[in-house]
């Protein structure tokens, strides 16, 4: 399918997606660290949509929010003996918001959904072209200097049985702690379901409350099996409440072995590359549950409840499952501890495919205006990209070792290290908690970058932050700055390429060159400022990701060095970075680049089949397109029609007029190209 067509195509799905949900405008997203979350104006989050964050783990992908973790999430509400607003009893009554049913209206009523910052969102250029980010931009938050951490999302919304529910997320930019959100949630019995006047159960006690919260995990999206059709093979564990152990309890998931394959696809090998494309351990738990509405002291026998369903068994009132048997999900006081791999030929069987999990917390009185407080964690653990590829190609090559284990061993050894980094996240999530959350410390802010392309060179400027003070500290202690850089495509390893400041003998400076690039590739990069103890400003906030940088070659002056590369081309013959279902997704795709160079200060180009048809007309340079460069040689083309196909494999002929930078004309040329696909 042309990708033009599938970037139009998710746009369309999109503004739907916002048309029905009327506060989709309300969205509210942390990109600052690995872990990325996209914040609803409910406690609910439906089905994997094209434009969220859902537990994406590790960040980086600003335009598909790939590497999703979460399927779904809900929130349940449950009380008992309780009167609606029309004044009709129920002896049980649940307020289900989602994960199920979605955002479902009946049952919830967003109020609003602010983002603050402690350091604004820098703006960064490339060749003059200003970088736009989808879901998380500047106009979309407030800046707080007295935040107790990098990031924090309120969100305020009412419940149908009258309970306000206020939720504020924190994240950090630290990258000891950048891997996990904490997330404060108070309840208060209000009496309000609504925004409106009056308070519709005001002076309403409610009884046996218990408040649930759903995960349905899939790690990385279930990313690998996408190359042999979704099966979500995954495997779900909780872990905690144990005496002698610091950790107070979470659920979480990792990719299994669906065996539907020749090999063992744990963590989902790349069928190309091997690399590991499901390395994930993604979880939740719980840190404080207040012992009752008049006690703020944690209570060390929550969760009340531990649980998960199978799709198949997953109650619902969409389902048309009782009240009573909604309830008696959230009360019955279960403590299950996950799928037990022993137990099943394989993780996608019916009574354990697609597992959501679950804990309560309960059972509380809430007299009217008193409230609970309950703080959870999301957080994520894997193994880095960088060992993902590698070890992945070793792997492949059957020459993987790890830890005295060999093959799918040492393969599935490696993956499961992902444990201890998720509970080590799990356990800084804790303590940050416990401390007071400034005890994570800040780095400086990140600054605005500018980023230039040249002949030989990429130039990257950025703004001095030198004078900034340690918002923890208040000293002016900044140290230097590091450039980090990745090849061909934004979501590839980025690596440090130089620094200055601080012990690498370079003196302070806010400009670096970059020579070692060559003619036609694309660049991404990012600048961080660090301090004299090393802590770093975000790694995500002032990447480019729209526009790549390529060094060019200056204008020619003659029309006698017009020529086309690759020709001919080979589609099966192309070797670029990132894997081959990264490269599919990608608008437009990377492997079908080609490129007229040797071209003059201006030139139209025009492309025709061997019959004679006109392909497609190119403007050189093109104003209205980010890929033109002026003052450059080079003009690429990814092969897209006029009518926006992708070319079929045959002979095409090009004809080029030209004109030099004083506006003569320069003549004409022509020639031929071949495509193979």
């Amino acid at each position: 399918m042309n990708k033009y067509f599938c970037l139009i195509t998710w746009v369309i799905i999109f503004i739907l997606f916002e048309k029905n949900l009327l506060f989709a405008q309300q969205l509210k997203s942390h990109e600052i660290g690995r872990l990325w979350d996209t914040k609803f104006p409910t406690g609910a989050v439906s089905d994997l949509a094209p434009l969220q964050n859902q537990m994406t783990f590790p960040g980086g992908d600003f335009f598909y929010q790939s590497k999703r973790n979460l399927r779904r999430q809900g929130l349940w509400i449950g009380v008992t003996n309780w009167t609606d607003e029309q004044n009709i009893f129920h002896s049980y009554f649940v307020a289900e918001c989602g994960p199920y049913n979605g955002d479902a209206l009946e049952y919830a009523t967003p109020i609003s959904n602010k983002k603050y910052v402690l350091n604004r969102l820098p703006v960064v250029y490339v060749n003059d072209n200003f970088e736009s980010r989808l879901l998380d931009s500047r106009s979309s938050s407030l800046r707080d200097k007295n935040l107790p951490a990098d990031e924090k999302i309120t969100t305020v919304w009412t419940t149908r049985v009258g309970i306000t529910v206020t939720r504020h997320s924190y994240t950090f930019a630290h990258q000891r702690h950048d891997n996990y959100h904490i997330i404060e949630y108070f309840f208060q019995n209000t009496g309000n379901t609504n925004q409106s006047e009056p308070i519709e159960l005001e002076n309403q006690d409610l009884q046996a409350v218990y408040f649930g919260f759903f995960f349905t995990f899939v790690p990385s999206g279930d990313w690998g099996h996408q190359q042999a059709g979704a099966e979500y093979d995954d495997w779900v564990h909780y872990y905690g409440n144990t005496p002698a152990d610091t950790l107070r309890g979470l659920w979480y998931c990792y990719d299994g072995d669906n065996q539907k394959k020749l090999v063992d696809d744990i963590g989902d090998p790349d069928e190309t590359t091997g690399e590991f494309l499901s390395p994930q351990y993604i979880g939740a738990g719980l840190i404080h549950v207040d012992a009752s509405a008049d006690n703020p002291q944690d209570d060390p026998n929550q969760p009340a409840t531990i649980n998960w369903w199978p799709d198949r068994r997953f109650r619902s009132h969409t389902k048309g499952d009782t009240e009573q048997e909604l309830y008696a999900a959230l009360s019955a006081g279960v403590k299950n501890t996950g799928t037990d791999e022993t137990a099943y030929r394989h993780p996608w069987e019916a009574e354990i495919q697609h597992p959501t999990v679950y804990f309560t917390c309960g059972p509380y009185d809430l007299p009217f205006g008193a409230g609970i407080k309950i703080v959870l964690y999301k957080a994520g653990g894997m193994i880095s990209r960088k060992i993902a590829l590698q070890a992945g190609k070793n792997w492949k090559l059957g020459n993987l070792q790890f830890n005295e284990f060999s093959g799918d061993a040492a393969k599935n050894a490696l993956i499961h290290t992902g444990r201890d980094s998720l509970f080590q996240a799990a356990a800084r999530a804790e303590s940050a908690w416990q401390n007071g959350l400034r005890v994570v410390p800040d780095g400086p802010p990140p600054p605005d970058l500018n980023i230039s392309a040249g002949p030989g060179k990429i130039e990257l400027q950025w703004e001095a932050i030198d004078n900034e003070p340690d918002p923890d500290t208040g000293e002016l202690d900044f140290a230097g700055y590091r450039v980090f850089r990745a090849v061909e495509h934004y979501t590839n390893q980025y690596e440090q390429i130089w620094e200055c400041g601080g012990t690498s003998g370079n003196p302070v400076s806010t400009t670096y060159i970059d020579y070692n690039v060559r003619r036609g590739i694309n660049y991404y990069y990012y600048v961080v400022a660090f301090d004299r103890d090393g802590h770093e400003s975000s790694h995500f906030y002032n990447r480019n990701y729209q526009y790549g940088a390529s060094p060019f070659l200056g204008a020619r002056s003659q029309m006698d060095s017009v020529f086309v590369v690759p020709n001919p081309y080979h589609a099966q013959g192309l070797a670029f970075g990132g894997t081959v279902l990264e490269d599919y997704r990608e608008v437009p795709r990377t492997e079908d680049r080609m490129y007229f160079m040797g071209l003059p200060y201006r030139a139209k180009i025009r492309i025709f089949t061997a019959h004679g048809d006109l392909v497609r007309v190119l403007e050189h340079p093109d104003p209205a397109d980010p890929l033109s460069i002026a003052n450059s040689a080079d003009r690429v083309w990814h092969q897209i029609s006029v009518s926006w196909q992708t070319i079929k494999s045959g002979v095409y002929f090009y004809h080029v007029e030209g004109w030099d930078r004083a506006g003569n004309y320069l003549g004409t040329t022509t020639g031929k190209f071949v495509v193979i696909r």
